[in-house]
């Protein structure tokens, strides 16, 4: 008796494992290109080729990239007017000096602002599409808290417009499955890492129930439990962690895999054994046609 009592217990256990293995391959299984595509034909200049003279997200640093033919990584948000400008932070302190919220400013407000001690203005989005001109591909990545909306309608009209290469990511799984839904021609990829590395996403005095279940949410997000939501057809992931079991796995799958931020050569090496493309800045990385042909070949 006691031994099928252990028999059935031991199955039970079992069963679950096998469904917990079952549901986790589902719900973080990707959609990858079906053919080939331009994604892993470049490097990604990390909001563009910015240097001690050109600030990140400002038109000379994408010129800056351009003239050096690397693609172009950037970020856009929503002024309160709803103009999309290109900028990373949700808070304007660290790049300009003012202390708020870029959502609660209107564009003619941020005009009057200069990034980092220059003379340069935190650029709208289609003053950077004029610039480019489709001579390299662009990365977008939606700054998004919350559900998708205004912001991604607006940008796939304007980019349908604009007419060269682009793909979109974002770490909201809303704003990828948005293009999903709305947009299936153009390439989205979602974007993860270890959150645990992020001390910020939980402001002092949250209440303790609504923290834990954010930290659950952000674990289901960085084991990319979201996939099943948007199905990104590709993935960018924090350089530190590409060696993962499940990155690797993915990629085995067919999925492009991004890695970022890559900031030194030795993050560089490391990067390119597990990975199809890298987005990068501080340092300037070899040529795509040298660097991951002689990578495969190895």
């Amino acid at each position: 008796m006691m031994f099928s009592e252990v028999s059935v217990v031991f199955m039970v256990l079992a069963a679950i494992v096998a469904a917990v293995l079952v549901l986790d391959r589902i719900m973080t299984k990707a959609a990858p290109p079906t053919e080939k595509t331009w994604l892993t034909d470049y490097q990604y200049a990390h909001r563009g080729l910015h240097n001690e003279r050109y600030p990140e997200n400002s038109l000379p640093a994408f010129a800056n990239a351009v003239k050096h033919g690397f693609a172009i990584e950037l970020d856009v948000h929503r002024t309160r007017d709803g103009v999309i400008v290109v900028f990373h932070d949700s808070n304007l302190k660290r790049m300009t000096g003012v202390d708020g919220k870029i959502k609660d400013y209107t564009f003619a407000d941020l005009r009057k602002l200069r990034l980092d001690g220059t003379e340069y203005k935190i650029p709208t989005l289609r003053e950077t599409l004029r610039l480019i001109k489709g001579q390299v591909p662009l990365l977008i990545e939606i700054k998004r808290k919350g559900f998708a909306g205004d912001l991604e309608r607006e940008l796939y009209r304007m980019m349908e417009e604009y007419g060269g290469k682009y793909a979109i990511q974002s770490f909201s799984p809303f704003s990828v499955r948005w293009f999903k839904k709305n947009a299936p021609n153009v390439y989205r990829g979602q974007l993860s890492c270890n959150f645990s590395l992020c001390k910020d996403n939980f402001p002092a005095g949250m209440d303790r129930f609504v923290r834990f279940f954010l930290s659950k949410l952000l674990l289901v997000v960085q084991r990319l439990g979201v996939n099943f939501i948007c199905r990104p057809n590709f993935i960018s992931y924090e350089c530190q962690k590409v060696d993962s079991r499940l990155i690797r796995r993915l990629r085995r799958s067919g999925a492009p895999i991004f890695a970022w931020t890559v900031r030194t050569r030795e993050e560089y090496e490391r990067a390119k054994q597990y990975t199809d493309s890298i987005i990068f800045e501080n340092f300037t990385p070899k040529k795509r046609s040298v660097f991951w042909e002689q990578n495969k070949a190895s």
